[in-house]
């Protein structure tokens, strides 16, 4: 199921920069499932899932800068210890039973979308490599398809990431601190 987002929260969104280059892709890792579950736009459970609770939010956006109305956001990620919710994460990492994991959502009219979530733990990925958190988008539209993630902007292990550091331009795939919110919000347009 689709949730179309018209929230006053996403009304608060300003203009982005003139500069829309394709966001880089990136792969969609072993743990993508399409949700099965109606979700409304908060991965926590309304709050109960253990760890920093986040927002985040931004626009979907085409390569000169327009809105794309009506595209679906597949969004999924590990838990604040690092465990996705999803069979085969076979890690020893703890489960939170709180929190669901993954979501779809519709950006509005005017390209927007925005949900709650928590701050994803890292985790390993073998015995010398180590993902720094991230959060995984699979965005469609009528005409474009594109996986990619979102890194935190200032956390030191984003340079150490494998996945992050040989990825060209991955400035753009670093989320922004929003601090005209209350809550800690981050920032993150997707142009596809």
């Amino acid at each position: 199921m689709l949730l179309l987002l018209n929230a006053p929260f996403v009304n608060q969104i300003k203009a982005t920069s003139s500069n829309c280059k394709k966001t880089p892709p990136q792969s969609k890792g072993p743990f993508y499932k399409v949700p099965s579950k109606i979700f409304n736009n908060d991965m926590t459970n309304n709050g109960k899932a253990i760890g920093k609770r986040i927002k985040v939010y931004g626009k979907i956006l085409d390569n000169k800068c327009k809105p794309i109305t009506n595209a679906s956001l597949d969004i999924w990620q590990a838990n604040s210890f690092g465990k996705y919710n999803h069979k085969a994460d076979l890690s020893r990492s703890r489960k939170d039973n709180d929190f669901f994991g993954y979501m779809r959502l519709l950006s509005n009219e005017k390209g927007e979308y925005n949900f709650n979530t928590i701050l994803p733990g890292s985790y390993k990925v073998s015995k010398d490599l180590t993902r720094t958190p991230h959060i995984h988008f699979k965005v469609t539209s009528k005409q474009k398809q594109l996986t990619t993630q979102m890194y935190f902007k200032g956390n030191k292990m984003n340079k150490k990431d494998f996945l992050f550091k040989n990825t060209y331009n991955n400035n753009a795939l670093e989320a922004s601190i929003d601090e005209s919110f209350r809550n800690l919000t981050y920032k993150f347009d997707i142009i596809i």
